[in-house]
């Protein structure tokens, strides 16, 4: 049995002593009715919370890089519901995502944090 706990973004330590690390970068990505891809800042993690920031049905992938990255579609992808926060557990040579948001929607964000936790 797995143990739960909070989720934990990632924390990269800087490695001086008395010298404070600091977190990983999210990536946010500037989503509307065109799917939109970003590159993901490191693949150590098996973790990724996605923030749907917008008024409508998000979807999402994942793949090993920009260049290789299956555009997300509504009808192929992770749905996140509006406003919603959710934590999914990808492959780790995940080092991308893309994002479409559903038809007639408005733009807005979708902002991708990774770490571990629930």
């Amino acid at each position: 049995m797995s143990e739960i706990y909070a989720f934990a973004p990632l924390y990269i330590h800087s490695g001086n002593a008395g010298v404070g690390g600091n977190l990983v970068a999210s990536v946010t990505i500037a989503a509307s009715t065109t799917a939109a891809a970003a590159a993901l800042p490191i693949t150590s993690t098996d973790q990724i919370q996605i923030a749907n920031q917008t008024t409508a049905w998000a979807y999402v992938n994942f793949g090993l890089n920009t260049t290789q990255l299956v555009a997300a579609t509504a009808a192929a992808s992770y749905p996140v519901a509006p406003g919603a926060v959710v934590v999914v557990t990808v492959d780790s040579e995940v080092a991308a995502a893309s994002c479409i948001l559903a038809a007639g929607a408005t733009a807005g964000s979708v902002t991708f944090t990774l770490g571990n936790g629930l």
